[in-house]
């Protein structure tokens, strides 16, 4: 029971902003997460092609920077590591436009991870 709140606070915690969604560059998908990894500078999420949505074929891996001790980023981690420990869908709320802020995120396979709630 007490897992389950914790897990509740974190997705209100991390849900996006209101203006977020509302950002021309920042888009949403459903996210089946594969792995998680936590690098010197940035962790990623990469997540499961979605059959029939050929943007999901490109895009696998959803970055976050550490920008020193960062409250977000740590809150992500525990996140991801419970969806993925759970076998949960994730919603991740990513920037189209901007992979190049993100470490180690390529162009090709990368965007930045803004926001992500449990499903």
């Amino acid at each position: 029971m007490r897992h389950a709140l914790y897990l509740a606070a974190l997705a209100l915690l991390l849900a996006p902003p209101a203006g977020l969604a509302q950002s021309s560059s920042v888009q949403s998908r459903d996210c089946k997460p594969v792995e998680v990894a936590v690098m010197q500078n940035r962790l990623h999420v990469r997540c499961a092609p979605i059959s029939g949505r050929a943007y999901t074929q490109d895009i696998l891996y959803y970055a976050m920077a550490f920008g020193g001790e960062s409250t977000q980023s740590a809150l992500t981690l525990d996140l991801l590591l419970a969806a993925k420990a759970a076998g949960s869908d994730l919603r991740v709320w990513f920037d189209m436009s901007d992979y190049a802020s993100v470490p180690g995120c390529q162009g090709s396979n990368c965007r930045r991870l803004h926001a992500v709630a449990m499903l």
